[in-house]
């Protein structure tokens, strides 16, 4: 289940627990110290977010991380699908007729045999996922299964040389179009797998448009028979400190799918809870234009726009106008406490358009404001939209990645951040895989995606893909205007040698004596809680510290540098990360190189390290440098 990257709890959800939605927002501070530090925030006393959770290595991924609320997980059984049996055979499912539907009729009798598949359902894990006993069968649950995609060794060569500056088709990268009809899933297959999940008496409610997942729901006595397995509740560790344990499912073994089925998909990536059913409440409350009482105590967003030289860029007269942001998001801003950040900080802007892509949210989140609320910031004129799904679980987010990445290109987007990141060894191998295909899409269209890295020291999914800029943390020092005096490595800086993608090539000069595996981070930005950033949640104004923040200031930052890059005869950033490795003298002017701090597993050094990257950027020589 996505956990936010930077999670926003007291300094409560620490990435390192698991997958939750909130992982990457360190400790929270109200307003109360007298005085402001040289540093821009509160001595480093973080709480939770500086502490390290516990190790989920052991495999259990979970499948429905905890929301970024308190949502009720325990929503209505779909009732609009009949309980079926396996799939063992055609002649084994019980469907009214007991006929094949078109399509499934021409479905060998072998092909029906079950085999084992691996899915993305958590198992046990005590003191994480503790098991209490098997589901009801009469309740009910929502999924995803996923289709392969095509092509896939076509399409990793074409992103080593779309994004090669010395390559002849340099910066050509494929339309929606091309993409479709070259790598999305075949349509027959699509429909295939469709009607093999009605014939077993799901009930299909969305198909992503690209056809690589299948958003589908039932009662739990039908998910056992389909993939011959008996889901079970897991009391799941909150990974937002403080809160209490939520359910989910988990599953004991391996499930089943039909060979035919196997032969297109990677799996059943996710099943879930249903989501929370009511209404979303109203917003209290007026709009107001009074800023924090002691602002020096943690970052505005003209102190953070100073530290890395974007306010150079806003006095070129580029803010981002033109430019359209994507926001990932699992449940719903609050809207007047996101102006009231805005106004108070001097910032004109409108709401960000939301489009619901899956069932409504009934939840109003802090990270749902603040994501929003630091990409605007950074980039007042460019236009936002929050893609949306209904809570933080991996049944809600993995869907609205990918359908968000699906229609940037016409929805006018080139930039997407997300927070809600996963430890990555808590997460199954079809939960990361299913990231990284999103990402590699995204990648041969030319979007820029930015992923917090997380708060628990180690990689999280999605920044673990090659094709995903991982975006680390930093404690920053800067003096009352914003002026950089120092920067280190965030000792909780999401970072290191991922589980799921080998190295790309344009890591291999500076990475490949350390692992054969892709390495994060590539850039880091202000995270520590000791070096907080200011959002206005709750009637009031607190400090929060985590890569939450640092991936959507980031997004900000690159929507701003577009704008100047076009209208200076060049072009939007595209695909990112081969650039920041094979571009000369990038590195050295485009970034402040972090030297000191470490992680529990890196330290940071001289040039690229792992906590850090390149380090914190400098927007304005990026402007220029970036090919």
């Amino acid at each position: 289940m996505p956990l936010c990257a930077a999670l926003l709890a007291p300094t409560g959800c620490s990435d390192d627990d698991v997958p939750s939605s909130d992982d990457d927002i360190g400790d929270t501070q109200a307003d109360t110290s007298s005085s402001g530090p040289s540093e821009s925030g509160p001595s480093e006393s973080s709480g939770p977010s500086e502490s390290s959770g516990p190790s989920e290595s052991s495999g259990a991924s979970e499948s429905s991380g905890p929301s970024e609320s308190s949502e009720s997980e325990s929503g209505e059984p779909s009732t609009s699908a009949a309980d079926t049996s396996t799939s063992e055979g055609p002649g084994e499912s019980s469907g009214e007729t007991g006929e094949l539907p078109e399509g499934l009729d021409d479905i060998p009798p072998e092909q029906w045999q079950p085999i084992p598949n691996p899915d993305g359902v958590p198992s046990p894990l005590p003191g994480v996922y503790d098991d209490l006993g098997a589901a009801d069968p009469n309740d009910g649950f929502r999924a995803l299964i996923g289709l392969d995609m095509r092509n896939v060794a076509a399409l990793e060569d074409f992103l080593v040389e779309v994004a090669d500056p010395q390559s002849d088709i340099f910066g050509q990268y494929l339309s929606f179009d091309e993409f479709m009809a070259e790598h999305a899933p075949l349509p027959s297959d699509v429909s295939l797998l469709q009607q093999w999940l009605e014939f077993e008496g799901f009930a299909v409610e969305h198909v992503a448009t690209t056809g690589m997942l299948i958003h589908f729901t039932g009662t739990v006595g039908q998910f056992n028979a389909a993939f011959d397995t008996t889901l079970h509740v897991c009391s799941r560790k909150n990974p937002q400190h403080g809160l209490p344990p939520f359910p989910v499912y988990c599953s004991l073994g391996p499930m089943t799918l039909p060979i035919f089925v196997a032969d297109r998909s990677p799996g059943v990536v996710t099943c879930d809870l249903p989501a929370a059913s009511g209404q979303l409440s109203n917003e209290a409350g007026l709009i107001s234009d009074v800023g924090p009482a002691n602002p020096l105590q943690g970052l505005s967003p003209q102190r953070l726009a100073r530290a890395y030289d974007v306010d150079d860029v806003w006095q070129q007269g580029y803010d981002g106008s033109g430019q359209t942001i994507a926001v990932i998001m699992g449940s719903r801003p609050h809207f007047k406490w996101l102006q009231t950040f805005w106004q108070s900080f001097g910032i004109l802007r409108p709401n960000p358009e939301v489009v619901e892509l899956l069932e409504p949210a009934v939840i109003r989140t802090v990270e749902a404001t603040l994501n929003p609320a630091w990409a605007g910031a950074m980039a007042p004129g460019a236009n936002l939209i929050a893609y949306a799904g209904p809570d933080a679980r991996n049944s809600s987010i993995v869907f609205v990645f990918n359908e968000a990445i699906a229609r940037m290109p016409g929805d006018g987007a080139s930039v997407l951040t997300t927070s809600f990141a996963h430890r990555e060894d808590s997460e199954p191998q079809v939960v990361r895989d299913m990231y990284g295909a999103s990402a590699m899409m995204g990648a041969a269209m030319g979007l820029t995606l930015f992923a917090a890295s997380g708060n628990s020291g180690e990689p999280d999914t999605p920044s673990s893909s090659p094709y995903v800029t991982a975006v680390g943390g930093t404690r920053l020092w800067v003096d009352a205007e914003g002026n950089w005096l120092n920067e280190q490595a965030w000792n909780r800086s999401g970072s290191g040698e991922t589980l799921s993608f080998d190295q790309p090539p344009w890591q291999a000069e500076v990475a490949g004596a350390l692992s054969d595996k892709r390495i994060t981070v590539e850039l880091a930005l202000a995270a520590s809680p000791s070096s907080p950033y200011w959002i206005y949640w709750e009637a009031g104004w607190k400090l929060y510290g985590g890569t939450s923040f640092a991936s959507p200031a980031m997004s900000g930052i690159a929507a701003v540098m577009n704008q100047a890059r076009l209208a200076q005869g060049g072009e939007e950033l595209g695909f990112l990360n081969p650039k920041l490795y094979w571009t000369p003298g990038l590195a050295q002017q485009g970034f402040r190189d972090i030297t000191t701090g470490a992680t529990d597993f890196w330290a940071a050094g001289p040039g690229w390290d792992v906590p850090t990257g390149w380090g914190s950027p400098r927007a304005a020589s990026l402007v220029e440098l970036v090919p």
